[in-house]
């Protein structure tokens, strides 16, 4: 019995290993397109009330598709330009927060930064800019897989719960739960609303004409980084375009794009928008989302960008759960009598 064990835990371990395998070089998409799929979700369930699941499936895909399209001709006609002015904007950001007078050994951190993510990211980019092919199978692979979650969302959420142990059901219940707010902080809140204000940031740096289009787009991508700090955002990069178009006379055009960024990048959209976003309870740290991302980057590359503060969301949910659970265990015991209230009372 021992031996017909080892041998079945040889085989699904094989089995594991092979499977594994075969999913590397695709777990970019597969991560991307979970996380996509779970921001887009309120939307096709509001969509399949009109149109039913499958066609509310197809448009949203056909929009991701055509998003895939525009990226894999950007990266084409843009990539190269895009890397050189990123590169220009990241050492400029560095140089002028190394500037600041932080307290030690942030200074330091953020000087290894300085060298760490532009290498990383250049490491990242070039890769794509050398293997369009490689860039457009992983957009199939990310087409199909999200056409999928989105079909079978309720079946994959009922398989969530079912998976559960049945040995404390209702902790991992109560996990979940948590969990679901957290990934809400972190996707539905954060990535989208820094997204929308590094492609409001390219739009209008294009409209403005304060640099190229790959000016432009390298300042979107810094946009959502920079989003990720406190105190410091993507308003920041709106307010150097208004000084730089009043400094060269456009006075009138300055100010409305300095209206066009509070209204679409910064502050408006965190005082109106985000708000509404965030459930109470679901705030998650600058720093987690700062560790995560740039820990991320570093260590899984551009899926790092989702790994990373997910991963870091998650443990910090379930330590708050794991302490509630503490509480709870402790409240419940009797508080025993001590052996001097014992002897006082005989």
């Amino acid at each position: 019995m021992k031996t017909e064990s080892l041998v079945w835990l040889g085989i699904s371990l094989i089995i594991l290993f092979l499977v594994w395998r075969t999913v590397e070089p695709l777990i970019s998409p597969i991560i991307f397109s979970l996380a996509i799929a779970y921001i887009f979700h309120p939307f096709h369930m509001r969509l399949s009330q009109k149109f039913g699941n499958k066609k509310s499936a197809v448009m949203l895909t056909a929009m991701m598709a055509l998003l895939a399209g525009v990226l894999l001709i950007g990266a084409a006609l843009w990539l190269r330009d895009v890397l050189n002015y990123l590169y220009v904007y990241i050492g400029d950001f560095f140089n002028w927060l190394l500037g600041v007078n932080l307290p030690f050994g942030i200074g330091e951190s953020l000087h290894a930064l300085s060298k760490t993510i532009p290498e990383k990211l250049g490491d990242i980019l070039l890769g794509y800019t050398f293997s369009l092919p490689k860039f457009l199978l992983q957009a199939i692979v990310f087409l199909a897989l999200f056409y999928a979650i989105l079909t079978n969302s309720e079946f994959l959420a009922m398989e969530v719960y079912r998976l559960l142990p049945r040995e404390n059901r209702e902790l991992g219940i109560h996990l979940v739960e948590r969990a679901k707010i957290t990934l809400n902080a972190i996707l539905r809140t954060w990535l989208m609303l820094s997204v929308l204000k590094g492609i409001f940031l390219t739009v209008g740096f294009v409209l403005f004409e304060i640099t190229t289009v790959s000016g432009a787009i390298a300042a979107g991508i810094l946009c959502i980084v920079l989003e990720l700090l406190p105190v410091i955002g993507g308003w920041i990069l709106w307010a150097i375009g208004a000084a730089y178009l009043i400094k060269t006379g456009n006075i009138a055009l300055g100010v409305l794009f300095a209206v066009y960024g509070a209204v679409f990048i910064s502050p408006i959209p965190d005082i109106t928008i985000r708000p509404k976003l965030v459930a109470e309870g679901a705030k998650v740290s600058s720093v987690v989302a700062l560790v995560g991302i740039f820990g991320g980057i570093m260590s899984f590359g551009i899926k790092g960008v989702i790994i990373g503060p997910v991963a870091l969301g998650l443990l910090v949910t379930l330590l708050e759960e794991w302490k509630e659970q503490e509480k709870e265990t402790l409240s419940k015991e009797p508080t025993q009598p001590s052996k001097a209230r014992h002897s006082k009372a005989a």
